[in-house]
């Protein structure tokens, strides 16, 4: 019994490392750590809410190693974390309240979108700004006015998934902070991090008041899913945005094959 529950513990500790390395470059780090968790047979809504409860920490080591890239930014956070703690909670209580299954058939199209948009987005984004809005005063952080505007809404509608599923979530994050015209990877996957580590922080709360977390795998996976989250980051920090950039296109298109594969 003692060398099952070793294996299972070093094998849970090293899918939320290994997770949380993930996330902090590009997300999707829950295509190993849940699936990781219902193999150790732990039931579907219970894993779910463990494995957000495991990355957790993950989030703001890595937002640790990126504070400079914040701060560019910094007149935005206010809006975008209030966003992301909202989505966050009313994510929550979605997942709590509702069949799961009914919301995983929307999961590959979601990612697919988000995998189009960060492709995409900079030149996208570009075009329709030259078109919609009139050169203005330049802002701190480099966005347009509308973009400004909608960013908060765009955060708030993928935090309700953060707080429901989570997995490919930061995806979806940095394919929205792309296309409303930040440019730079580094400052994407620093915003990315802050705006989820927020929204992971109000769905824990709500997991624990519903006891939907199972701590003697959630507390081993945040110390692993921590560790993997900050040497990831500082070590991406050291590449080129765009051999990053491709790096992120990639793990899109094969967490959202993965995700039809298995959902359909």
């Amino acid at each position: 019994m003692l060398s099952i529950l070793t294996l299972r513990a070093a094998w849970l500790a090293a899918a939320a490392f290994f997770a949380g390395g993930i996330n902090a470059i590009a997300g999707g780090g829950s295509l190993l750590s849940f699936p990781a968790l219902l193999q150790a047979g732990i039931l579907p809504v219970q894993a779910n809410a463990t494995n957000s409860v495991a990355l957790m920490p993950g989030q703001f080591a890595s937002a640790a190693a990126y504070r400079r890239e914040l701060q560019r930014h910094r007149s935005l956070l206010v809006s975008l974390l209030l966003a992301a703690f909202t989505g966050g909670l009313l994510g929550a209580r979605l997942l709590l309240a509702t069949r799961q299954e009914q919301f995983l058939h929307l999961v590959p199209w979601l990612l697919l979108t988000a995998t189009v948009l960060f492709a995409g987005g900079p030149p996208l984004q570009q075009r329709l700004t030259q078109k919609l809005t009139a050169p203005d005063v330049p802002h701190p952080s480099g966005l347009r006015p509308l973009a400004r505007i909608l960013l908060p809404i765009g955060i708030f509608a993928v935090c309700l998934y953060v707080g429901f599923f989570r997995a490919g979530s930061g995806l979806m994050i940095m394919g929205v902070l792309s296309f409303a015209g930040i440019e730079s990877v580094h400052e994407i996957n620093a915003l990315k991090t802050a705006i989820i580590g927020v929204s992971s922080i109000v769905a824990t709360v709500t997991f624990l008041f519903y006891g939907a977390v199972l701590w003697h795998y959630g507390l081993l996976m945040m110390l692993a899913a921590g560790i993997g989250g900050y040497a990831s980051a500082r070590i991406a920090r050291r590449h080129k945005p765009r051999g990053i950039r491709m790096a992120i296109i990639a793990m899109g298109c094969i967490v959202t094959a993965y995700y039809f594969w298995k959902v359909y």
